[in-house]
């Protein structure tokens, strides 16, 4: 797994195929992670509407194969760069009990 980027944000539509799955990183300068998420159904869209609501200029992204891989993905790159957007944890969806796979988090 490897995040491919970082692009300006005028190009996720060129970029990022929609209706897939993945996570994506999000920068205020191009070079630190601010903010980290993922997308269960629609990574493109799901990057324009984070970007939406904040002044970022970059992303990072990366498609998972499953929503599961997906959440584990996240976790993986939320622990990696703790980016200071993010105030909680990533999510479990609904009606899973997917766990976080790094060792030591209480999400774990």
């Amino acid at each position: 797994m490897a995040l491919q980027g970082p692009y300006p944000l005028s190009e996720v539509s060129l970029r990022v195929q929609p209706a897939s799955v993945g996570v994506y990183v999000l920068s205020r300068n191009g070079k630190v992670a601010s903010y980290v998420g993922r997308s269960d159904s629609d990574l493109q869209q799901r990057i324009i509407n984070s970007a939406s609501e904040g002044n970022y200029v970059a992303f990072w992204f990366d498609y998972a194969s499953s929503p599961m891989n997906a959440y584990k993905y996240e976790c993986e790159l939320y622990h990696k760069y703790n980016p200071p957007e993010n105030k909680d944890h990533p999510a479990v969806p609904p009606n899973t009990n997917w766990r976080c796979p790094i060792q030591g988090c209480p999400w774990s």
